[in-house]
């Protein structure tokens, strides 16, 4: 699964970046930042039911253990949380969930892992930690509104979103220290509600940029509209639309004339906060089983689409043994039947139609 979609890193060769991109990459981290600091410096919170809620109350570590010991609480326990929660992770297929980030009428698969992190690094920057991360996600807008379950643009699809529950959960506790300690100047009002809306939801948007980006690249090959916010952020934001479409424009145009692997075609396309969709792509670093195989194939049919549709008619050119492994694994997941019995059928079908689509392009 992993040599399927993390594919192994290569040395960047002929990558090309096009001049404006440094500038329009400031420009878009610039306004990720402001985005963040309104949110933090204006609390507001999200419902008692929300899932982030729940998976935090559920837990119930008392402080009183200390921070080592919390953490070890919290890893032992997550996947067992997660399957009473009904997640979708290596021990369990879980259910895919409607609109709990992108609102109603999103097909959300919602990924729990327990990746590996610097626990003791999350005390000096909790505020920053990325618990939860946008593996796939349908806008193409670069406003960046909020993932906080409103139907904030017009467009419309899969999502599939991975939580590190221990990672949610050492945030949690440093966000609870902050404004337990005896000398804050303030009473403690900080609900758990308010934690959710004023650092785990801002700092999805990281990730969630760098997948908006690759959703707008992927339009402008199949030549479709880019989707439009139906909800603004009460400030001003630079507009870099413009020049992110130029940008964009100039790789395609170099993805054209240099015939590129699967992983030299992601490396060309640059992000705003990883340095390229290489990168973005990786999906966490969890058992491959078969609970778990159909929430991260979804995740990255996008990009296998996408190099797939940039190599052209001659895919097996330079991806000879890329296109074996893809022939080879989704023959598996057929006689597997991974994807059955864990969506609706809308949503199978519409998965069903897009593998067949990957594998059209894969063999021309």
């Amino acid at each position: 699964m992993h040599a399927l979609f993390n594919l192994e890193p290569k040395a960047q060769t002929g990558v090309q970046i096009p001049a404006l991109w440094p500038y329009v990459k400031q420009g878009l981290r610039t306004n990720v930042a402001q985005i963040v600091s309104y949110y933090r410096a204006n609390p507001q919170a999200v419902k008692s039911d929300h899932l982030l809620v729940k998976i935090i109350q559920s837990m119930d570590i008392p402080f009183s253990v200390g921070y080592d010991r919390y953490y070890a609480l919290a890893d032992a326990s997550a996947l067992d949380l997660s399957m009473v929660l009904k997640l979708t992770s290596s021990l369990y297929k879980g259910q895919v969930w409607d609109g709990v980030f992108y609102g109603p009428g999103s097909q959300e698969i919602i990924v729990a892992h327990v990746g590996d992190f610097n626990y003791e690094k999350v005390q000096k920057e909790w505020m920053n930690v990325q618990a939860v991360k946008v593996l796939r996600h349908p806008k193409s807008d670069l406003y960046m509104n909020l993932p906080d379950g409103k139907q904030n643009t017009d467009e419309s699809g899969p999502a599939v979103i991975a939580i590190n529950i221990p990672l949610l959960m050492c945030q949690y506790y440093w966000f609870r220290q902050n404004y337990f300690l005896p000398d804050y100047n303030e009473p403690d009002t900080r609900t758990d509600m308010m934690f959710i809306h004023m650092y785990v939801l801002p700092n999805m948007l990281f990730t969630h940029l760098d997948q908006a980006l690759f959703n707008r690249i992927r339009r402008m090959t199949n030549n479709q509209d880019f989707g439009q916010p139906l909800k603004k952020h009460p400030f001003v934001m630079l507009n870099y639309d413009h020049r992110v479409d130029q940008c964009y424009a100039a790789v395609l145009n170099n993805l054209k004339r240099q015939e590129k692997n699967f992983v030299g075609t992601l490396q060309n396309v640059p992000a705003a906060i990883r340095d390229n969709m290489e990168r973005v792509m990786h999906v966490p670093d969890m058992a491959p089983t078969r609970q778990v195989i159909w929430a991260l194939a979804i995740s990255r049919f996008p990009a296998l689409d996408f190099v797939l549709g940039q190599a052209h008619r001659t895919p097996q050119t330079k991806n000879q043994s890329d296109v074996d492994r893809v022939n080879r694994t989704f023959l598996l997941w057929k006689n597997m039947r991974v994807f059955e019995g864990v969506m609706p059928p809308d949503m199978q079908a519409d998965v069903i139609r897009e593998m067949q689509t990957i594998q059209a392009k894969a063999n021309p």
